[in-house]
C-alpha cells in the first residue's frame, strides 16, 4: 500500500513540476522568495532532530524516511531543484540518499545516491503507522491545492 502512495505522491509534484514547466497553472507552484514556502522551509529545518532521533530509533512502524532537498545546492547554479531522497543514511558525519524521482536536471537519475548537504533541506517526512509525519513544504502545498485536490492527497497521506 505504501509503495502506492508514494507513487501517488511522486506523480502529483512531477505533474504539478511539469504544469509549472509548461507555463500552466498548477495552484502549488511558490516564488523561491515566497513568505510561506520560506516558512515550512524553516519548520522543516528546526524539526529535523525528531526525523533523526525517529530514523535512529528504528521503531517498526516508522518507514519511508526521506528528505527534500535543493538538488543542486552548491552548484553555482541559479536555479532550484527541490527534490526527494528516500534511503538516506548518515555516514561519517555525511548524509547520502537515493533520489525517488526523475530529476528535470540532466547528470541524475531516478535511484541514484547522491550526497545531501544539511544546509540544502527543505523538508523531510517518512511514515508511521501509515501517517505521513513532517512533511512541511508538501503540507503547504495541499493547503494551497484546490479542495478536490487536497482532500485526496490529505487522504494518501493519512491526514483524513
Amino acid at each position: 500500500m505504501r509503495p502506492i502512495i508514494i507513487g501517488i505522491v511522486i506523480f502529483l509534484v512531477a505533474y504539478l513540476w511539469t504544469r509549472y514547466r509548461s507555463g500552466a497553472s498548477a495552484g502549488t507552484v511558490f516564488e523561491k522568495d515566497d513568505p510561506r514556502l520560506l516558512a515550512a522551509k524553516q519548520q522543516a529545518r528546526d524539526s529535523l532532530p525528531e526525523f533523526w532521533s525517529a530514523l535512529e530509533r528504528g521503531n517498526p512502524g516508522d518507514d519511508g524516511f526521506s528528505l527534500k532537498f535543493n538538488l543542486l545546492h552548491g552548484s553555482g547554479s541559479i536555479d532550484n531543484e527541490s527534490i526527494w531522497a528516500g534511503d538516506i543514511v548518515r555516514r561519517d558525519g555525511r548524509i547520502f540518499g537515493k533520489l525517488e524521482n526523475q530529476p528535470v536536471h540532466e547528470g541524475f537519475d531516478i535511484g541514484q545516491e547522491i550526497e545531501i548537504a544539511p544546509e540544502a533541506i527543505d523538508d523531510w517526512g517518512y511514515w508511521r503507522d501509515g501517517v505521513g509525519q513532517g512533511h512541511y513544504v508538501t503540507r503547504l502545498m495541499i493547503e494551497t491545492a484546490p479542495a478536490g485536490t487536497a482532500r485526496f492527497q490529505k487522504k494518501a497521506m493519512g491526514w483524513e
